[in-house]
């Protein structure tokens, strides 16, 4: 049997989530259960999106925490040391990194991603109580009330269209994927939702 494989990256592997999430909401009129792999493509879009608009030149460092870009930073200083493992910040640390102006390599990142406190707020909720509970599900019987969704996705694809914008994120891509994730953002932030 051949072997089979995909090459994809942390930019590859945003504009994926975000077609799965607006793939996964076709279904969610038939099988509610999709709104699983709405909630978990959307946290992996935003999440990888803000990785993107983090990490520096100095691969992974950026979008790593503090320790453990000091472990990099000596690692790179000195290549015969063990190379570290990649401990990325937390995904509410994530968020509140991309708000810092000038944090991407851009110098005309001077605002920072737009993210208002509520929105955080909002964003850390997501995180914790459904990409958390649908990801590490527990043995038990759930409620969850999906009618914030479609408002979670549209600052999803609103964020990330920031980022894409600010450019240094997605520079790597050519002009056909980056058109393309622009358009499948308006997608995202446009789809009617079957929430009933």
């Amino acid at each position: 049997m051949a072997e089979n494989w995909i090459r994809t990256d942390e930019a590859e592997d945003v504009a994926g989530s975000i077609r799965h999430a607006i793939r996964a909401a076709q279904f969610i009129g038939e099988d509610r259960q999709a709104w699983k792999w709405v909630v978990i493509a959307l946290h992996s879009a935003l999440q990888g999106a803000c990785v993107c608009h983090l990490t520096t030149t100095a691969a992974p460092v950026g979008a790593v925490t503090e320790g453990n870009a000091a472990k990099w930073l000596a690692y790179f200083a000195n290549p015969n040391e063990k190379r570290p493992k990649t401990l990325l910040m937390a995904f509410p640390d994530l968020l509140t990194a991309v708000r810092k102006p000038h944090w991407a390599e851009d110098p005309s990142n001077a605002a920072g991603v737009a993210i208002s406190e509520s929105d955080l707020c909002w964003l850390r909720r997501f995180h914790k109580d459904m990409r958390n509970q649908f990801v590490h599900f527990e043995p038990k019987a759930w409620s969850i009330e999906v009618t914030g969704i479609p408002e979670i996705a549209k600052l999803v694809a609103r964020i990330i269209g920031d980022i894409l914008q600010i450019g240094w994120a997605f520079r790597h891509q050519n002009l056909v994927q980056r058109e393309e994730m622009e358009r499948n953002l308006q997608t995202l932030a446009m789809i009617e939702w079957a929430t009933s």
